[in-house]
Formats: structure tokens, C-alpha cells, sequence
């Protein structure tokens, strides 16, 4: 890419990301979320930069489906304003500090606290993980009938998403393999050599919205999945997106896994008229108004009479 196509591309992300904080900001006006009675809960991991799109993306969500329990895992950037705005908006909320989920057999950082937290917590709840990016603007009716069944779920990439063994992981993967790969190529393509259960299953899927029934062994597995892990890939294992492979790997191996529709539950590009769940990953949040104008439609729900 040349400089000047890098300028333009900055001057774009800069003024779609400043129209986009002229309009998250109004969640602040908007009533307290009152605490629901569905079976589960919604957990998510909040950066002092993110709490006002976490307000945006909780209220949504809660609007067509209030949880009876909402925990945030607390980046160390959030301060005691912080606590307070999510206090004073989800009054329930149980705030908790990202150093209590640590374990010396996982990499620190990043998102691995938040899935420690869930393995914490997952043999007394089914825990639903709710990225700060994500809007909900329609009904999702299938996320409630995942928590009745005490099915696991997950965002997809593509419609009908497999659930792979780890031998088809592999083969899927080693086309992939050259010099640079994403260390999500690079786990998916060794996890098959590392040892784990013959049975074992992975699914390409997104840890920005998942859902994971109840279990007594999550933690254990999570440990010994990342132990297994990094002794193959060593320092690697360290790197951003081993969470993800992780948390798909724990997601695959849940009963009833099964992704969630696609693209009624998507990323904002592949979006339809039928779309009810947008996850606006960082390379697709300020390249257009779309995240914009999504808030502004959430927060306008949010003020309206919930589903």
C-alpha cells in the first residue's frame, strides 16, 4: 500500500471513528438495565476505551434477552470512574479484576483472563461471552433455546460452519502454512500431534460470542489444552489468537455444540436484512458508517419498550 493510500485510510478511520463517538455517547442517557430472569450468564472482558460501546452492546443484547447474572472482567486500564458508569448502568453487574483468572500453565493477557473466568465459573452457570464490539438488533431466539437445551454455540465464519475432528483440522489447515501464518493457522495445523483425546473436535468459529453450558471439567481442559499447546509451539503460544483457538477448541467438545446462523449472527460485511446480531471486529469498525448507524439504531432500541 502506498503512503498516500495509507494517509487517506487513516483520515477515513479517524473522522468515521469520531462520527461513530458523537453517537455511543447517548448511552448515557439511557435508563438503567434492569436485572433479568433468563438461566444464564453474560460475561465479558471491558478496556477503559470500550465501556461505553460495552453499555451499548449489554443493553442491546439485554434488550431481547436479559440475563438473571451479568459479570465484567475488568481490564487493569479500568479506573473507579469506570466502575461507577457501569455501576450506575447495570447496577447488578458484578465487577471483577482480570488478575483473580490466572494460571501458570496459560499465557497472560490479551483475552485469556476472560476465558479463565468462564471456565471459573462454568460449573454453576451457562455463560454466554459477549464482546464489547457486538450489537444486537432483532430477536435471538436461538440463543435462548441453546441455554434451555445446555447446548454450546458460536459465531461462525461461513453458513453450516463445521465441527471438525482434529486430523480434518489439520488437513484444513496445512494448505494454509507458509512463512508468516496466522498462529491460528499455525494451532489449528499442530493441535492434532499434541496428545488430546482421539475423539477431540475443533470449529473455526468466533470467541466474540459464545456459548458455553455448564461443566465441572472446562478448567481442567482449558488448562490442559493450553499445556499440550505451548509446550509444541513454545513462545508462539503467547501470541494474540491463541484464546481463540482455544475457546473453539473447548466450544467444540461442549454438548450440542452447533454455530449460530450465519449471516443472522455475523460480522457487519456479510450482513443481510435479516441480520439480528452484528460483531464489528476491529478491521471492519471505522472503515465505513455502518458501526455508526447500527449504534444508533441499538440505542435507539434501548430506549423503547424491550422485546
Amino acid at each position: 500500500m502506498s503512503l498516500l493510500s495509507r494517509v487517506i485510510q487513516r483520515v477515513k478511520r479517524d473522522f468515521f471513528r469520531g462520527q461513530y463517538n458523537k453517537v455511543v455517547r447517548r448511552v448515557l442517557d439511557t435508563a438503567p438495565l434492569k436485572q433479568g430472569t433468563h438461566p444464564f450468564m453474560l460475561l465479558s472482558m471491558v478496556h477503559q476505551r470500550d465501556v461505553q460501546s460495552y453499555l451499548v452492546a449489554v443493553k442491546s443484547f439485554a434488550h431481547f434477552l436479559n440475563p438473571h447474572r451479568i459479570v465484567v472482567v475488568c481490564d487493569p486500564s479500568i479506573n473507579a470512574a469506570d466502575r461507577a458508569t457501569l455501576k450506575q448502568h447495570v447496577p447488578h453487574v458484578e465487577l471483577r479484576d482480570a488478575d483473580e483468572f490466572t494460571h501458570p500453565d496459560m499465557p497472560r493477557g490479551g483475552t485469556w483472563e476472560r476465558l479463565y473466568a468462564i471456565a471459573t465459573f462454568s460449573p454453576e452457570n451457562f455463560v454466554v461471552q459477549l464482546d464489547a464490539d457486538t450489537l444486537t438488533v432483532r430477536p435471538i431466539p436461538e440463543v435462548l433455546e441453546a441455554v434451555h437445551a445446555g447446548h454450546g454455540f458460536v459465531l461462525g465464519e461461513m453458513p453450516d460452519t463445521p465441527v471438525r475432528s482434529l486430523a480434518e483440522t489439520r488437513a484444513h489447515a496445512l494448505p494454509k502454512m507458509r512463512p508468516g501464518a496466522h498462529i491460528q493457522t499455525i494451532s489449528e495445523a499442530e493441535m492434532a500431534n499434541v496428545g488430546l483425546p482421539d475423539d477431540s473436535r475443533y470449529i473455526r468459529g468466533c470467541s466474540g460470542f459464545t456459548g458455553f453450558p455448564r461443566s465441572t471439567e472446562m478448567r481442567d481442559k482449558m488448562i490442559d489444552f493450553s499445556r499440550r499447546m505451548g509446550g509444541t509451539l513454545g513462545e508462539d503460544w503467547k501470541r494474540w489468537g491463541t484464546e481463540q483457538v482455544t475457546s473453539n477448541y473447548l466450544i467444540a467438545n461442549s454438548p450440542g455444540i452447533r454455530p449460530l446462523p450465519f449471516p443472522k449472527y455475523g460480522t457487519p460485511d456479510c450482513a443481510t436484512g435479516d441480520t439480528a446480531f452484528f460483531h464489528f471486529i476491529g478491521s471492519m469498525r471505522f472503515i465505513n458508517g455502518k458501526y455508526e448507524a447500527t449504534s444508533r439504531h441499538a440505542i435507539e432500541l434501548i430506549g423503547s419498550v424491550p422485546a
